[in-house]
């Protein structure tokens, strides 16, 4: 009996090996980076991502996605960016090669991705007005951010990925820049001399503060300052703010821009709370320094070379 019961199994197992092996199937990788999730959703967490080229063997399918195994790690990728048929070793080299140059091409990416492409995404959303920050390759939620504006002024599904419909847009020379009308203001950013036009922000003037690195926007209020901007925080939500770009408060030069009555000025800032506060509740004890071109410190009455470094930083965004 026991023996009829292992022939039994036998043969079911050689039943469902053929069946098994028949739904799988090889396929190639066509997005320049593609991420395999760990559930069949945007929002589920990446394993890992998959450049161009890539092979992939495919085990399932469920609704758009395809649930797959690459280099012993399994995981969801979109079905749009599968190709049935192994790549070639010629076509992976070549991918290689690409990839490995760092020089980036524009191509499908989304949330999470990191790498040249991104770099390259980022790269033309500024030059269209739609992107302030760092091109750092790294698609967060500033890069986001300007993705969805783009597609809404473009009249495509705002998704907040680049997706082959972005991309496609994105190539093309008919895109809309955000100057006329769209994700951004379009306001050219402009050098403040800071001695040859001193009262261009007078004392007491209240204005917007955007740090460049991370598009983060608080309001300040400037309490006096000769050489410079002696400014605050307007109330502690601006403090929190301000806190949360620097992690911890510092000396540390950044690069900033400074909107004030229909202007965007490039300037710098330190994040470092001292000496005089005049304004109680914002949780920021003392005040800090903004500097302009041409500005000085108080203390050596000289222009700080990191300080006009980062205006000419600034100089290069746009609001």
């Amino acid at each position: 009996m026991k023996k009829w019961k292992t022939a039994g199994f036998l043969l079911i197992l050689l039943l469902i090996l053929p069946l098994m092996s028949a739904l799988a199937w090889t396929g190639t990788v066509t997005a320049s980076r593609l991420n395999m999730r760990k559930s069949n959703s945007t929002d589920s967490k990446v394993v890992k991502v998959l450049k161009e080229g890539a092979s992939v063997e495919v085990l399932d399918t469920k609704g758009s996605w395809y649930k797959v195994k690459a280099s012993g790690t399994t995981g969801y990728v979109a079905k749009k960016y599968i190709k049935k048929g192994s790549s070639s070793s010629s076509s992976s080299s070549s991918s290689s090669s690409k990839s490995s140059s760092g020089s980036g091409s524009l191509g499908t990416c989304s949330v999470g991705d990191k790498g040249s492409t991104v770099k390259a995404v980022q790269s033309r959303l500024k030059e269209l007005g739609y992107y302030s920050g760092s091109v750092d390759g790294d698609y967060g939620s500033g890069t986001k951010k300007a993705v969805i504006a783009y597609q809404k002024k473009n009249g495509l599904k705002q998704t907040g990925n680049v997706n082959s419909a972005t991309l496609k847009k994105l190539k093309s020379s008919s895109s809309s820049s955000s100057s006329s009308g769209g994700g951004g203001s379009g306001t050219t950013t402009e050098s403040l001399n800071w001695f040859k036009h001193p009262n261009t922000i007078p004392h007491h003037a209240t204005f917007k503060v955007k740090d460049v690195k991370t598009g983060k926007v608080f309001t300040v209020k400037r309490w006096t300052g000769a050489n410079h901007a002696d400014c605050e925080p307007a109330t502690a939500s601006d403090t929190a703010v301000m806190k949360s770009i620097y992690g911890h408060w510092s000396w540390k030069r950044r690069p900033i821009l400074v909107k004030y009555n229909g202007h965007v000025y490039a300037a710098s800032m330190n994040g470092m709370p001292h000496g005089t506060q005049t304004i109680k509740n914002n949780n920021f004890d003392g005040h800090f320094c903004i500097h302009f071109t041409g500005s000085k410190t108080h203390g050596t009455k000289k222009v700080d070379s990191m300080h006009q470094s980062c205006v000419k930083t600034a100089l290069k965004y746009t609001w």
